[in-house]
């Protein structure tokens, strides 16, 4: 996927004709040589995938980036969509992470309803509990925003293109699974290791006391869980920058996802009233400030996605019947 003032590169054929004239035959020392080579470099591919995945395992943010950045399979967008991309990413972690806002205020009982603030670790409760219910919600509009536009794509495109825009939409879907499966999956392990350890509805991190084993699992929980914690912060960056590897299912789709995560977090936090405990506390914030947040920066992400839809249009000939790919060559304005 070209943008403005790339242009496409012909892919070579895959088929080369054979050569008119035979190869004079390789000196055997040569060949060895260029067979050592070959091993090392094998080699060395090999040592690299192995600590690649041993870093993603021990560093929770290396494996949030390789599950949820693009690999960008259609094409790779230029500078200026880059800047745009960062740009609209840091208005959609505002309104994603608007809720933390409550944790300025609390909910009054004198009659006039004025807030207060509170302090120390209710500050710290207020946003952990905002981080964990927005890693819920977050990947539940992303899979419904991608089954939606996903379909009204498969429908608008020409029948031709239809099969490989359903194809492409799998890695956009495959990224909302890896989302959702990699924090269930570090939490039931602390979990499972805390009451191992005896914890269980005990507030303490770690034993002081009990046996060996015991103890080893109260560490493991307690590790277990401030992995689990740094996935989430780093994976809420990638999900507002990248749109669960949107960019892999169809140019198009990072725009209308970003429009759509935009809008329903914004209508949840204005709208939505309710004891549940996804949206308790959304009713602590002055309705005011919400629409200042919500409202303006919903409006300004659709402005931007906008632009850039009809920019693919234009520069690359991607449009909803397009399909992912588009014009090989990018038509002049």
């Amino acid at each position: 996927m070209a943008h403005a003032g790339q242009q496409l590169h012909a892919q070579p054929h895959p088929y080369t004709p054979p050569h008119p004239h035979a190869h004079p035959p390789a000196d055997p020392s040569v060949q060895a040589q260029s067979a050592h080579q070959a091993a090392l470099i094998a080699r060395n591919r090999i040592e690299r995938r192995w600590i690649g995945i041993v870093t993603a395992v021990v560093v929770p943010g290396v494996l949030a980036h390789r599950i949820l950045r693009p690999s960008h399979r259609i094409g790779r967008p230029d500078r200026l969509m880059g800047n745009l991309n960062r740009v609209r990413a840091w208005l959609g972690l505002t309104i994603v992470l608007a809720v933390f806002l409550r944790a300025l205020y609390k909910e009054s009982s004198h009659p006039t309803g004025t807030s207060t603030k509170p302090r120390g670790l209710q500050i710290f409760s207020e946003l952990v509990s905002a981080l964990v219910r927005r890693m819920v919600l977050l990947p539940l509009y992303g899979i419904v925003g991608i089954l939606l536009i996903g379909c009204l794509m498969v429908m608008l495109a020409r029948p031709e293109m239809r099969g490989p825009t359903l194809r492409q939409l799998i890695h956009p879907v495959r990224a909302v699974g890896l989302f959702m499966v990699v924090p269930v999956l570090g939490t039931a392990l602390a979990w499972g290791t805390r009451k191992g350890a005896g914890l269980g509805s005990n507030t303490n991190t770690l034993r002081t006391d009990g046996t060996t084993v015991q103890l080893a699992l109260s560490w493991v929980s307690m590790v277990t869980a401030l992995w689990v914690f740094g996935f989430a912060i780093v994976a809420i960056w990638q999900v507002a920058q990248h749109l669960f590897s949107a960019a892999d299912g169809h140019p198009m789709l990072p725009a209308l996802m970003a429009m759509w995560l935009a809008w329903t977090f914004t209508c949840t936090d204005l709208f939505l009233k309710t004891d549940n405990m996804l949206f308790a506390g959304s009713d602590i914030v002055p309705d005011n400030l919400k629409a200042v947040v919500g409202i303006g920066g919903s409006a300004i992400i659709t402005a931007l996605s906008v632009w850039e839809i009809r920019r693919l249009g234009r520069w690359n000939g991607i449009t909803w019947r397009s399909g992912p790919w588009g014009m090989r060559t990018p038509s002049r304005p």
